[in-house]
């Protein structure tokens, strides 16, 4: 048999250890909220502290640490980079996607090759939670919205997100039949 892998580099630290340079998993997260019969999507722009795509939009997405899980992952890169409490949305989630990924992506692109996990959930609310990027990484974040699902293409998003969002929505069509048209 013959594959197309490249094995992975094994490190050797100062002292001694080895560490194995691998794909990375990523994780990535669509909330879909509900107020007031309008559709709303947490997203955020890539602030000047990133290393790439500053200024871009994307979902909140992050890589996976040690001694985590996904959705764990998923938990904590909503609130460092929106400030969202999404353990409060699952609460109330009609649908939700962090007990099991709505998808997985390991297809390698370009030089990150990353891993991709998608959690999401949709839920109606009273409110939308307010935002903040108290929690984030120096300049991780520069702003931080709840998008009107009418308006995606108003924004230029990093990673394919807009693709990842217009997946998202199928995706919730087609396990729990709501619908939106973007």
């Amino acid at each position: 048999m013959k594959f197309r892998n490249r094995r992975n580099e094994c490190v050797t630290t100062a002292d001694g250890r080895e560490i194995w340079v691998s794909r990375s998993v990523t994780v990535v997260v669509c909330i879909v909220l509900v107020h007031e019969g309008r559709a709303y999507i947490l997203v955020n722009q890539r602030g000047p502290g990133v290393p790439d795509c500053q200024g871009l939009w994307n979902l909140p997405c992050g890589y996976l640490d040690y001694d985590e899980s996904t959705p764990e992952a998923a938990l904590r890169e909503v609130w460092e980079e929106c400030g969202v409490n999404a353990l409060e949305l699952l609460d109330i989630a009609d649908c939700e996607f962090f007990s099991a990924p709505w998808d997985v992506g390991s297809v390698p692109h370009d030089a990150r090759q990353n891993v991709n996990i998608h959690h999401g959930l949709h839920a109606q609310v009273t409110t939308l939670p307010a935002v903040s990027n108290a929690h984030n990484e120096p300049g991780e974040t520069a702003d931080i919205r709840w998008l009107p699902l009418t308006d995606l293409d108003t924004l230029e998003f990093a990673f394919n997100h807009r693709e990842r969002i217009a997946k998202f929505l199928a995706h919730l069509a087609s396990v729990a039949g709501i619908r939106y048209t973007v």
